[in-house]
């Protein structure tokens, strides 16, 4: 199968490939045509080359194949030479917590077979759920919040949004079951969510405006428009509950 990602090139740059690739009078052809007629040039080449039995090496590549199209042969790649298959399932439960930026982590956990059999002999109905907990810096690190995310036993993921930054988050992976009980299988190591410094220092965006321009710059189009940004929003519901005071 091919997927021609030609359609966004220009008609100079669709001109100078078909001239490159043989096909006459591409200053008479208009932009349709020369798309269309690359499109069928490279389908019948890769037709030919994804055949059974067909000899292919890097020397019979198109030209210009790899730099505008993606492609994936009919005939599939062997077992590697020391690559193995994932497994479907470990023999532990474990759940692990990745920072994908200050307002999110992504949570994603496997249950050992043997836990869950263990958990179904019970022969109580249960389910699962996440609780994340909030961790500050008091001489030593102490949880003051947390909250639960029920989570279906299909699942294996979760994003979890941080609703505080400059403090340590941590996940922990529970059953519930319908007489109440709960039972603890696994938790995450800590990761820490560092605070904006502007936060702290308000009076320096307020009185140097070069500061206030350079930490909005990168985040305003062309035409004046602010991109959304969770983190620029909260500097600046800030800096004006600030000003007001």
């Amino acid at each position: 199968m091919i997927t021609v990602n030609i359609d966004a090139l220009s008609i100079s740059e669709l001109r100078y490939i078909a001239k490159k690739e043989g096909i006459d009078d591409v200053k008479l052809m208009d932009r349709e045509d020369l798309v269309e007629t690359l499109k069928e040039l490279y389908e019948e080449r890769m037709s030919t080359f994804g055949g059974e039995g067909a000899s292919y090496s890097p020397s019979t590549q198109p030209r210009f194949m790899n730099t505008i199209v993606e492609h994936e042969l009919l005939n599939s790649v062997g077992p590697l030479p020391g690559v193995e298959p994932l497994p479907d399932f470990y023999p532990e439960t474990r759940i692990y917590l990745l920072l994908k930026d200050p307002y999110w982590a992504h949570a994603y956990w496997s249950i050992c077979p043997t836990d869950l059999q263990r958990l179904e002999h019970k022969e109580v109905p249960f389910e699962f759920f996440l609780r994340v907990s909030i961790l500050k810096e008091n001489s030593q690190l102490v949880e003051v919040d947390s909250f639960d995310i029920d989570v279906s036993r299909e699942d294996t993921s979760w994003n979890i949004n941080l609703p505080e930054r400059g403090c340590s988050y941590l996940v922990s992976l529970f059953y519930r079951d319908e007489k109440g009980n709960n039972g603890l299988l696994s938790q995450s190591e800590k990761v820490f969510t560092p605070r904006c410094y502007w936060m702290d220092h308000l009076d320096k965006l307020q009185k140097d405006r070069a500061c206030f321009t350079l930490l909005t710059s990168s985040l305003v189009t062309k035409g004046g428009v602010m991109v959304e940004n969770p983190l620029l929003k909260e500097v600046a519901d800030k800096l004006d509950t600030w000003m007001d005071n």
